[in-house]
């Protein structure tokens, strides 16, 4: 019998192609076997993190339950539990040994004896520091220990009764409202209240700059905090005003109103104003780059009305050669004229030396950089912009004191 050679070629061929789809899938059902492998382990990554989450908040909502019922305040018991267990621990148990000893451990937290970082060694120092001094003491006529709640400045802590501390839920609102305590004191002249009351706003400040430079670019909410309430606002705005006018030698009412006959002092009373303005800007600023925006924008409106008002008065002195009202002409607010108007050096000269009086109207002429010089009017203020640095003609450095009321037309 002969050997048939493409018999053998065709079989081999079938057998190879066998083998092969025979490989293929078995690699197909491994790889298969190896995926479901991977979904069941992953699917048990997934829920031993949920059981975990389960787990800590379960335990979470348990420290909160016990550290509320030591004496801690809701939002100080979520402070607390941020730190972890070890911190849990630590403040528990300090909690329930304040509490034996009559200190109320919210009183404590909510004060400046302890920092935001819950794992601060200082603060377990501090807190142990507040026990050692509330032990008993064995004197006959010894006092017992107790809190001074007139020093509690926390963001929980107390501005206002020392029997019921007022509590804040944020350093704006600490801010404000012990502010607003501020100047009830003020009007009772209850002068330790005051001091008292300008030390913990100090404390307030301290803390909101503390917090500026601890918050991330991301924390911003994009609402502009209010650090005054609308009261408080109204009163700096008056105080602000009675102060200027009466610096200006005006009579005023309870109100912060001018009483007294203006005498042709309208440009002295335009200029009180701005100077109001300068003080409710410094109030604004409640600390170094805080600056509450409600209070900064009643400044500059009244700022930009005063300076148009006394752009207004300027130009409406030179044109009626000195003012209509007799008594304007009788106090010569109109120190030069079209005809004969000063240098601009000259003019500066005689403002650096006291040569006029507020609401003195000038009119100079003014040097451009290209072009001949123009005629502009000039209101005396006898204020220097804070920024202004002075500059230095013939060996002398002249302070602008004038407000540009534009060109003479």
């Amino acid at each position: 019998m002969g050997f048939n050679f493409g018999a053998f070629v065709g079989g081999m061929s079938r057998q190879i192609s066998e083998n092969i789809e025979d490989a293929k899938k078995f690699n197909r059902e491994k790889d298969f076997r190896l995926e479901m492998l991977a979904e069941e382990e992953a699917t048990k990554e997934r829920l031993a993190r949920s059981a975990e989450r389960r787990a800590q908040r379960k335990q979470d909502e348990q420290n909160a339950a016990m550290l509320k019922a030591v004496g801690y305040t809701d939002a100080q018991a979520g402070w607390i539990i941020k730190g972890g267990s070890t911190t849990v621990s630590l403040y528990s148990d300090w909690g329930q040994k304040a509490y034996a000893k009559g200190i109320n451990p919210a009183d404590i937290l909510g004060s400046n004896l302890v920092n935001s970082d819950q794992q601060d060694p200082r603060n377990e120092a501090a807190l142990n520091t507040v026990l050692s001094v509330a032990d008993p003491i064995i004197e006959e006529d010894a006092t017992p220990f107790t809190i001074r709640k007139d020093i509690m400045t926390g963001v929980l802590g107390e501005v206002e009764e020392p029997k019921e501390p007022k509590q804040y839920t944020s350093l704006e609102a600490g801010h404000a409202g012990t502010y607003s305590l501020l100047q009830e004191a003020k009007k009772t002249g209850d002068s330790d209240e005051i001091t008292r009351l300008e030390g913990v706003l100090e404390e307030w400040k301290t803390k909101i700059e503390e917090d500026i430079t601890l918050r991330k670019p991301d924390d911003d909410t994009g609402k502009d905090p209010s650090y005054f309430s609308k009261p408080s606002r109204e009163t700096i705005r008056k105080n602000a005003l009675a102060d200027a006018y009466t610096e200006f030698d005006f009579e005023t009412d309870l109100n912060g109103n001018i009483t007294a006959n203006l005498e042709g002092r309208q440009g002295a009373k335009i200029v009180a104003r701005i100077a109001a303005a300068d003080t409710i800007e410094r109030q604004a600023n409640v600390a170094e780059g805080v600056i509450d925006t409600n209070l900064m924008g009643e400044a500059t409106a009244i700022r930009a009305s005063a300076e148009q008002a006394l752009t207004s008065y300027g130009q409406a002195i030179v044109e009626q050669k000195g003012g209509s009202d007799s008594k304007t002409k009788k106090f010569g607010y109109l120190k030069s004229t079209k005809e004969a108007p000063l240098s601009n050096y000259k003019m500066n000269e005689g403002g650096n030396s006291g040569k006029y009086k507020v609401g003195d109207v000038v009119i100079a002429e003014v040097a451009q950089a290209a072009g001949p010089p123009i005629l502009k009017v000039f209101v005396y203020t006898g204020r220097k912009d804070p920024d202004d640095m002075g500059i230095e003609v013939q060996g002398r450095k002249l302070y602008n004191f004038f407000h540009d009321a534009g060109r003479l037309y």
